[in-house]
């Protein structure tokens, strides 16, 4: 691990968590369950994003980190309900903790600044702030690392 703030285990169980959730052995939300329709579209979206996470874990395995963060993005720009908004966070967190140990914090970086306008949720977007804090942190830029973690700390106490 390359910081204490790191909250995930690692590549093993980065993938095995993503594998699970992609799968669909977390439950739908009772809306999406109630649309047949919907749900088949769901279920589909998740398999391609299940693919997806396995390419950019190989990718990363090659350190082909270019290809391996713009492969990461495909995730976040297929068509997801509001409702998997928490599965959609834990992959954003996953996916840069696994470039972040790869020594690779500004493709990390990047991936959150092209992907954290999708999270409409003040939780997400806390926990998005604190991620880039930990990632400033990582590269030692410490007055930066502050701005996130204060501003993540202004909008949680807002709310």
């Amino acid at each position: 691990m390359k910081h204490s703030g790191l909250r995930h285990i690692g590549t093993i169980a980065a993938g095995a968590l993503a594998v699970l959730l992609f799968a669909g052995l977390i439950p739908p939300t009772p809306a999406a369950a109630s649309q047949p329709d919907s749900q088949a579209a769901l279920e589909k979206t998740k398999s391609l994003a299940e693919t997806q996470h396995e390419i950019v874990l190989l990718l990363l395995k090659k350190k082909d980190f270019e290809k391996a963060a713009a492969e990461a993005n495909k995730i976040f720009s297929m068509q997801w309900p509001e409702s998997q908004e928490p599965l959609l966070l834990k992959e954003l967190l996953i996916l840069t903790d696994l470039f972040l140990n790869q020594g690779q914090e500004p493709l990390a970086l990047q991936i959150i600044g092209k992907n954290s306008s999708r999270f409409k949720k003040t939780a997400s977007q806390v926990e998005i702030l604190k991620q880039t804090g930990y990632i400033y942190k990582s590269l030692k830029q410490d007055e930066k690392a502050l701005e996130y973690f204060q501003k993540a700390r202004e909008l949680e106490s807002r709310n």
